[in-house]
């Protein structure tokens, strides 16, 4: 909300509606004058970060998901790195079954960064009620929308899925199952 045209246009405020009625109304009411509501506004929208409210909110916590992110990233390619097309020769993507060499599906996805600044990551801070931990999880769990995995962990995937469903196998791959999977 832009004050008046004397006020720069780098300045916006986020006020919510009933303080600003409450003040218009001090003002109606002959309590403070015009001058006085503008000092007030200006007092009450200062933001540590210069840039509002939820940013002010997720500032104190941002340097730590930076920090767990990098711990994360880190730990996320050592696994890649200890895997082999022998230990994890599958590849799970959005439901499918492909082999790690498929050109149909993407490359494992390393988790999800917090946000690239400040505003970037309040939309997680402000989703998960500033949670770092849920925020953590969150984005580690896009990891898992293609990632490297066992015969083990398949055969695991599969006795979870919906039998009725349909055949889990990239038709362009046509990844070999395990033996002890029934596709009938």
């Amino acid at each position: 909300m832009h004050i008046g045209p004397h006020i720069g246009a780098t300045d916006q405020w986020l006020v919510d509606v009933p303080t600003v009625r409450w003040l218009l109304a001090r003002v109606a009411a002959g309590d403070i004058g015009p001058i006085e509501a503008t000092d007030i506004l200006r007092q009450v929208a200062k933001w540590n970060t210069g840039c509002c409210y939820w940013c002010d909110l997720a500032a104190p916590s941002y340097p730590e998901a930076l920090r767990r992110y990098q711990e994360m990233r880190a730990a996320w390619q050592r696994e890649q790195d200890q895997m082999t097309a022998v230990t994890h020769p599958y590849l799970l993507d959005n439901g499918l079954v492909h082999t790690t060499d498929c050109t149909r599906c993407q490359p494992p996805r390393e988790p999800g960064h917090p946000g690239c600044d400040l505003h970037a990551y309040t939309a997680w801070h402000s989703a998960l009620q500033g949670d770092l931990d849920q925020i953590m999880a969150a984005l580690r769990e896009e990891a898992r929308t293609t990632r490297r995995i066992s015969t083990e962990e398949l055969l695991q995937w599969l006795r979870q899925r919906n039998p009725a469903a349909a055949d889990p196998r990239c038709p362009a791959c046509a990844p070999r199952m395990p033996d002890e999977w029934n596709s009938d």
